[in-house]
């Protein structure tokens, strides 16, 4: 496997993690059989350049937010292009990625191989994409942003660091474990099983309901969705002016 960086410092993490590394992209996907394109959606037209006329025939995921596969077959002429969103929890072999397959594709089978070592990999239309990367793939720092407040409240009445963090951290994971298992359990009905008549649960969903807390969350995610679509249209016009709009 060999990965490639710009920066040094980059470099020698990606060496000490095990990889073979370079900055030379020509030279890691000349003889690569399979090749991902994991970069910050504005560096692509760099990548573009470096690779973009020797990728025929080889299969090339890219797991950029927002960039669509006809603007990726424009500029990697003849590859076999695929779009996946992985996300953070890769790093305990947990992520949830996304796939994207072209009609008729000779290389599925390894491009599935190679994701499901990282965690679960759902076929979706492209379609879906840009509401997955909103969903799943920033779903991280949402989920973690939930967690912090839960966190700094559980510190606001009372409860000492050393308990909040663990509790709050095991509570999402048993509560999501709990519905996994139960599929046909819906999270209303879970909320309702644990809600009494003028307990104290109800004074906090109360609280929240009062605060828009479902809104806050449907509009973060219908903004970060339609982000990836501005994402898409800035990217095309960077490749028109780097790369000269050519066909």
């Amino acid at each position: 496997m060999v990965a490639t960086a710009r920066s040094q410092e980059r470099l020698v993490l990606l060496r000490e993690a095990g990889l073979e590394a370079t900055s030379c992209n020509r030279c890691a996907v000349e003889s690569a059989d399979l090749v991902f394109i994991s970069v910050k959606p504005y560096h692509f037209p760099i990548v573009a350049r470096d690779i973009g006329g020797i990728v025929a025939g080889k299969p090339v995921v890219s797991v950029m937010a927002g960039v669509p596969v006809s603007l990726l077959q424009k500029v990697l002429k003849g590859a076999e292009v695929y779009r996946a969103m992985p996300n953070l929890n890769i790093r305990v072999g947990r992520s949830l990625t996304a796939l994207y397959s072209p009609p008729n594709a000779r290389h599925y089978g390894l491009v599935r191989r190679a994701l499901s070592c990282f965690g679960t990999v759902y076929d979706v239309p492209e379609e879906f994409i840009d509401a997955w990367t909103a969903v799943a793939g920033s779903g991280p720092a949402l989920v973690a942003e939930f967690l912090d407040a839960l966190v700094l409240a559980a510190l606001a009445v009372g409860l000492p660091r050393s308990i909040a963090r663990r509790v709050a951290a095991e509570l999402l994971e048993s509560t999501a474990r709990y519905l996994l298992e139960n599929p046909d359990v819906h999270p209303g009905v879970l909320r309702d099983e644990v809600i009494t008549p003028a307990g104290t649960t109800i004074a906090a969903i109360r609280t929240l309901e009062s605060r828009g807390f479902k809104s806050a969350v449907i509009d973060a995610v219908r903004d970060a969705t339609l982000r990836a679509g501005e994402i898409a249209r800035e990217i095309a016009s960077m490749l028109d002016n780097s790369l000269g709009g050519s066909d």
